[in-house]
């Protein structure tokens, strides 16, 4: 577990992707609150908690209600400390060790490595979710035949938006891949929603094995750490007891604010505005790496925090990281979320931690940085090397022979190339790549465009 993809060191920064937008949320308002709260006579909130706190549950039920259409009893609320605490009890309670888990892959590797560490196999599917705009991309929905035909405890899902694709999930291919392996339980992580995809839950509150998990880390703030998970009426019983026997409950206070909050009408407006913001941040983004070369896609502009940046399934997407980390640009590669049958590569990133100016110079930033490493010859296979060195040569000779230069630098950096063989003249049709050429002594660029 602890070789793969896990929890990066690095949780701030641009582009990191799972952190919301922490500088903007009304932090005086939730002062306020945790003054008001934190009373003499309210003493008792210091104690432990029973199946969490009352009017929260009550708050919730509400908040679901609105946002998500789902009609639950407040007593099929369990209060979680987040996502990873949801899931963790739903492994132990729903699953023995050794059991199998069906995700879908890419998957999130938070959920991977906890029911991992519950000691449950773990199975990824590929999943493509259908464009209609491209007649050659791959067939869409769960590549079903390479289920493994074994019983399948748990179908692990995203709710109405995917990570890490972020793009919106689909019900009947869900439904399509449950038909298939028949799971005993349906756990669906609804970890970002815009209020009106709600369709796409395979979620219902009145069947015996499906069961919703959320937080509010990703709506508010990380530090938070309060979330629930919506279980079925007879289930909601056991899995309370258990929560209390094993991980013992407390946060009464923390819990008391958030109702408050909620019932203030201050986290929906919050997360309405905030909403907006992260639609426009993802636009400024994705019109900027779609002009990129070597990239083939980019997640559609969403209303989340994380975007998804797809390359050719040759690029080592894991050394673009890294190459990436040097310039304090914080990315997952998304390689190291997929099956080994799913060749897909790319990176995931947050616009949480942009906004105004910043977003604009940290984008352009990004472009430039990602553009000077696709071009690098280490990223790819050997044999795609020696293709973009032919490119390369192609390109020099028909900047010699096309581009007018305008000062005798240029001209002697050219010179040179040709001189020492890094590249040589020949006759060219078009230019094949826009490559940027660099000299580090002279600090000079061409580009054709």
């Amino acid at each position: 577990m602890l070789g793969g993809q896990g929890a990066s060191l690095i949780q701030s920064g641009a582009f990191v992707p799972g952190i919301p937008d922490i500088a903007r949320f009304p932090m005086r308002k939730w002062r306020q609150l945790y003054a008001s709260v934190t009373v003499p006579h309210n003493a008792l909130l210091l104690s432990y908690s029973s199946g969490g706190y009352g009017p929260l549950k009550r708050e919730i039920r509400d908040f679901l209600r609105r946002w998500r259409n789902i009609d639950c009893d407040t007593q099929q609320i369990i209060i979680t400390e987040g996502t990873h605490h949801g899931i963790e009890l739903c492994a132990l309670a729903l699953a023995d060790a050794g059991q199998q888990v069906v995700m879908e892959s890419p998957c999130y590797w938070g959920a991977r490595n906890v029911f991992l560490a519950a000691g449950l196999e773990t199975q990824l599917i590929p999943w493509r979710p259908r464009d209609d705009t491209d007649d050659t991309a791959d067939a869409p929905g769960h590549e079903l035949a390479l289920l493994a035909r074994r019983p399948v405890q748990i179908a692990y899902f995203t709710g109405s938006h995917h990570y890490p694709l972020s793009v919106p999930t689909s019900r009947r291919d869900k439904l399509a891949l449950c038909e298939a392996c028949q799971p005993a339980y349906i756990l669906e992580d609804d970890y970002e929603f815009s209020g009106d995809d709600h369709d796409q839950l395979l979620f219902d509150p009145d069947a015996d094995n499906r069961l919703l998990v959320g937080s509010f880390s990703k709506l508010m703030f990380p530090g938070l750490r309060l979330g629930y998970l919506v279980v079925p009426r007879a289930l909601a019983g056991p899995m309370n007891r258990l929560r209390s026997e094993v991980f013992r409950e407390g946060r009464m206070l923390d819990q008391a604010v958030l109702a408050q909050f909620i019932a203030d009408g201050d986290l929906d407006a919050w997360y309405q505005r905030i909403q907006r913001d992260y639609l426009g941040r993802q636009q400024v983004v994705h019109d900027q790496l779609c002009q990129v070369k070597g990239v083939i896609s980019v997640s559609p502009p969403s209303r989340g925090i994380s975007l998804c940046v797809q390359f050719a399934p040759e690029i080592d997407d894991k050394r673009v990281a890294q190459l990436m980390v040097k310039e304090h640009l914080i990315v997952r590669p998304l390689s190291m979320v997929c099956s080994s049958e799913d060749s897909r590569r790319g990176l995931v990133l947050g616009v949480g931690m942009l906004a105004g100016e910043s977003l604009v110079s940290e984008v352009a930033r990004l472009r430039r940085t990602l553009e000077s490493i696709l071009t690098m010859r280490d990223i790819w296979p050997a044999g795609r090397r020696r293709d973009i060195d032919t490119e390369r040569e192609c390109y020099f000779a028909c900047c010699m022979r096309s581009v007018s230069l305008r000062n005798s630098s240029r001209m002697a950096l050219f010179s040179k190339l040709v001189a020492t063989g890094t590249c040589r003249p020949a006759r060219v049709s078009k230019v094949l790549t826009p490559w940027r050429i660099r000299s580090a002594t002279c600090a000079l660029s061409l580009t054709v465009r």
